[in-house]
């Protein structure tokens, strides 16, 4: 066709449409948090806009959660006041289950790796009972949401960890400084280790290696010495001659990323940093020290960044964040908390873009690109029907995914 006078080609361009982009995962931090006047809650978060998405109530005395055992669909909360636990989908908004234990059980802690289950730590029981008022553990069905078992352990047991895979369960007895192992296959307890077996005094933290062949216990010590980090081989109970710590350790966290460990030592104001990925048992020590970084005053927690390039203290003594290099173990940065924030619990998240903080009754978000706090959320009110000037509840702990 040859244009006449006047005419004008007017080409069309159809596009191509492609194949549209892969949705991006979105990631979620719970935050419990203990009310003192009534039930306590669950809050989420949503990492990529620092928003509460939805709270969830709980029972008395929240004080402990973990992840359903085999992923993240689900989330248990221990309410050591009313003796029971709350599970709810983290998919949905309202709807909470509760699932009673035996009366009393005041529960402290629950964790699970094991699919089809998950365990909760209970610090007493009825001295009527089989257990005759030691602690125990219950098992509760995730399919049922009921209780289907229940092993006694020692006197007021305040710590549990489970060996990836379904491994034993070791659980941490105060009152006579004693580490017990509980084996699921044979529902029994299996092993006893006491200060005569090695264990140190006043043991306080457990973690299991991410190839669950060691767990690791934390010993306090008397608080003016060093304490002790001491290593169970998972597959003979032997128990590896101790490490020192530093004073007064508290809290330990398991990086699965550089495979290390980091002991927080709030007496001395220290983090220790172990090299797990080393640990030979004809070796003294046992486990190789990477190094030791000065922080703020009163260390309570550590976490690092899953991209392996730095981790994070929380402060409760001095009300700030250590922002540390996780290859020279330098401080990097000192991060200041909202005045009176004394926190508690300190997690990061699976992109490595943010730091939580618990608070005394806030959360504080730390944004990692430049170590500056972005939101500080408050936690939910104490009383649901306050519309003012409202108490709020006490944030104790954070998981995220």
């Amino acid at each position: 066709m040859v244009p006449g006078c006047g005419d004008q080609y007017r080409p069309v361009a159809n596009p191509i449409i492609g194949p549209g982009g892969q949705p991006q995962v979105t990631h979620y931090a719970y935050v419990v948090s203990n009310n003192p006047t009534g039930p306590g809650s669950a809050m989420q978060l949503n990492v990529s806009g620092d928003s509460v998405t939805s709270v969830q109530t709980t029972g008395l005395g929240s004080n402990y959660e973990s992840f359903l055992s085999t992923s993240t669909g689900a989330v248990f909360v221990t309410n050591g006041g009313d003796d029971t636990v709350s599970e709810f989908t983290v998919s949905v908004t309202g709807v909470v289950t509760t699932i009673n234990l035996p009366v009393p059980s005041h529960p402290v802690a629950v964790t699970s790796t094991q699919a089809g289950v998950m365990y909760v730590l209970n610090s007493t029981s009825d001295p009527g009972s089989k257990c005759q008022g030691t602690g125990t553990i219950s098992t509760i069905s995730t399919a049922t949401l009921v209780v289907s078992g229940t092993v006694c352990v020692g006197m007021n047991p305040i710590a549990m960890v489970q060996a990836p895979g379904g491994g034993r369960v070791y659980v941490i007895n105060q009152s006579d400084n004693s580490v017990w192992a509980y084996d699921p296959s044979l529902q029994a307890i299996v092993g006893k280790f006491s200060t005569a077996s090695g264990i140190g005094i006043n043991p306080v933290f457990l973690a299991a290696s991410a190839d669950g062949n060691y767990i690791f216990v934390v010993t306090a010590g008397d608080g003016v010495n060093p304490g002790a980090l001491n290593i169970i081989s998972n597959s003979n109970y032997a128990v590896i001659p101790s490490v020192p710590l530093g004073v007064k350790p508290t809290f330990g966290f398991f990086d699965p990323t550089l495979v290390r460990l980091y002991v927080t030592n709030s007496g001395s104001n220290t983090v220790s940093i172990f090299d797990a990925s080393n640990i030979n048992i004809n070796n003294s020590p046992a486990i190789p020290l990477l190094g030791t970084t000065a922080v703020g005053t009163n260390p309570i927690g550590v976490t690092a960044l899953p991209d392996g390039t730095r981790f994070f203290v929380a402060n409760s003594g001095s009300n700030n964040v250590t922002d540390a290099s996780a290859t020279s173990f330098a401080v990097l940065n000192t991060i200041p908390l909202p005045v009176g924030s004394n926190p508690v619990w300190i997690a990061s998240e699976p992109t490595s873009s943010k730091i939580y903080v618990a608070n005394q009754s806030s959360v504080s978000i730390i944004q990692t690109a430049n170590d500056a706090l972005g939101v500080n959320v408050p936690a939910p009110a104490q009383n649901p029907n306050c519309t003012a000037s409202c108490a709020l509840q006490q944030p104790v702990m954070i998981i995220t995914h």
